[in-house]
């Protein structure tokens, strides 16, 4: 039988192996990687929430004034939804609108429909059909223009190209061009051609579409053509994606394309928009807790398509989604089901500081490539200057604004939203911890290990200096999981993957606690105390060896 010296060695050696092998979930990206879906930051609430309206239970309590919707569900149904800012400060959104007594089968005849916010992006958008939107609308979306002009385009499927339209102003008319047209380039038109299309304005003048099947279409100079089919990302049509965004912003060029039948979508990158599509991992998933209110609330809508970017100075700052709450085959007439658009944000500066490319003509590295939102030069897009909040204005930059680690801007102090950086990384250096502590023992506002008295490593608090077990380290006090995790929000449900803190616990750090606002499945369960008590558990062994030597 071993003596009481060796079980002790034992001991400290298991105990070294927990400080030194972190937690990992199966199938997830390492520790410390994030995706897409680990920007989206918690929603502000318009109208109080409320159960009183359509849909099913995991969409309930919602924000009817949240995007567009018929709260009633007695008039229309959308589906769609692109949002421009004008240069009269406000929000338009463009989307389909159908009858709701046919029920989602009859979204093949929807029409255009602009709905304007005089408040935030959030909404809520009063939808009002304006000319010269003529016949049925299939996926209408827009960009923003190098001169400051605004494009809608309404993808025509089997019907033709697709219907262009321009507009020097939100607030005037818009005028139809007419259709675009396609050179194949040595590829084949099919339907699929001109179906679902997403529309970017590249800063070199050029313009480039790609459709539902991931064909990529560019037009040197001219909005209407003709646009030569360049390349097929052929894995994507494969796998059964669609629905595909792009955009531009960092240096580089971002796709997200919907898997239908998998209900998830995933992000790409490519340096110039065409080849080499980098799969950077999942952008966002309706059964995961990323669309949150404020308040801690969160709503799993069944179906999640038709995604779009809200492009301010350079960065996007919230997506749209055209969603549903159950199976569209289950959406009848005059039910209690329906389908709308909704708006949530997203912390775009954080997600081009993390993911930086290397920038082109088309694509410059230090704006985000077009200026879409409508900011003209001078006021951050187009070149991202110092105007309103470009690159290094009021909050844009990294190291200049108090928003980036490396000036220790703290919540509020400076940064995205006035937040001072992406509150994702979980407090600023100067706050009391390291972000390489913070995701252990719970976020620092929350008074988890370093703000709760356990010291951390780096501050050279042993146990005995900075709170033992019962003097502000342990779990009820609020360095473990209970007031450090769970407390702030870092429940297993949350919607951010496992990495460190997902898009949880964000700009909104006054919010109420709960399970999806905080610190992901990183710190989950047993796992987030794993250095914390092997600490503990070499401390008492050394102590015990040194009693034994007594």
């Amino acid at each position: 039988m071993p003596s009481m010296k060796a079980f002790a060695r034992l001991f400290l050696v298991t105990s070294l192996v927990g400080v030194l092998s972190p937690a990992r979930a199966i199938g997830a990206p390492d520790a410390g990687t994030k995706t897409l879906i680990d920007y989206f930051l918690p929603t502000p609430i318009v109208c109080p929430l409320t159960s009183n309206t359509w849909g099913a239970a995991g969409v309930l309590p919602r924000d009817t004034c949240n995007g567009l919707e018929d709260s009633t569900n007695k008039q229309w149904q959308y589906w769609d939804g692109k949002i421009l800012k004008g240069a009269d400060g406000k929000y338009h959104m463009y989307a389909g609108e159908w009858p709701q007594n046919k029920g989602f089968a009859d979204w093949p005849q929807s029409v255009i429909v602009e709905g304007v916010s005089n408040g935030t992006v959030v909404g809520s958008y009063v939808p009002s059909t304006t000319g010269p939107f003529t016949g049925k609308e299939q996926n209408v979306t827009g960009a923003v223009l190098s001169d400051g002009s605004y494009v809608l385009l309404d993808s025509l499927g089997s019907g033709g190209t697709g219907n262009i339209y321009t507009s020097t102003s939100l607030a005037d008319p818009w005028t139809s061009k007419g259709q675009f047209q396609i050179t194949a380039g040595g590829s084949t038109i099919s339907t699929q051609t001109t179906e679902n299309l997403t529309i970017w304005a590249n800063a070199d003048g050029s313009f480039e579409i790609m459709s539902r099947s991931f064909q990529e279409m560019v037009s040197t100079s001219n909005i209407l053509g003709p646009y030569t089919i360049k390349a097929t990302v052929p894995s994507l049509q494969s796998q059964g994606y669609e629905d595909p965004v792009i955009w531009c912003s960092g240096g580089q060029y971002h796709l997200v394309g919907n898997m239908y039948n998998a209900r998830k979508a995933y992000h790409f990158t490519s340096t110039d928009g065409i080849n080499n599509w980098k799969n950077m991992g999942l952008a966002y998933d309706p059964t995961s807790d990323f669309v949150r209110y404020t308040d801690g609330t969160v709503n799993h809508w069944y179906k999640m398509e038709r995604a779009g970017v809200v492009m301010e100075n350079g960065h996007v700052t919230a997506f749209t989604f055209a969603v549903i709450d159950v199976d569209k085959s289950l959406d009848l007439a005059n039910d209690t089901h329906g389908s709308k658009i909704i708006v949530v944000p997203f912390d775009g500066v954080a997600f081009d500081r993390d993911n930086p490319g290397p920038g082109s003509a088309a694509c410059p590295a230090d704006s985000g490539g077009s200026p879409d939102a409508g900011q003209a030069g001078g006021s951050g897009g187009n070149g991202g200057g110092s105007g309103t909040g470009g690159k290094t204005g009021t909050g844009g930059a990294t190291a200049s604004s108090g928003g980036a680690l490396a000036s220790g801007g703290a919540t509020g102090s400076g940064g995205k939203m006035g937040a001072g950086g992406t509150t994702a990384v979980g407090g600023a250096t100067g706050s009391g911890g390291k972000t390489a502590t913070s995701g252990v023992g719970g976020v620092i506002a929350s008074g988890g290990a370093v703000g709760s008295g356990g010291a951390a490593i780096e501050s050279g608090g042993a146990v005995p200096a900075g709170g033992a077990i019962g003097n502000g380290g342990s779990s009820a006090s609020g360095g473990a999981s209970n007031a450090g995790a769970i407390a702030s929000g870092g429940s297993l449900t949350t919607g951010g993957t496992t990495e460190t803190g997902a898009a949880g616990g964000t700009t909104t750090s006054g919010t109420a606690p709960q399970a999806n606002n905080g610190c992901a499945c990183g710190i989950a369960g047993a796992q987030a105390n794993r250095p914390g008590l092997a600490l503990l558990a070499l401390l008492l062994g050394a102590i015990f060896l040194r009693r034994r030597r007594h």
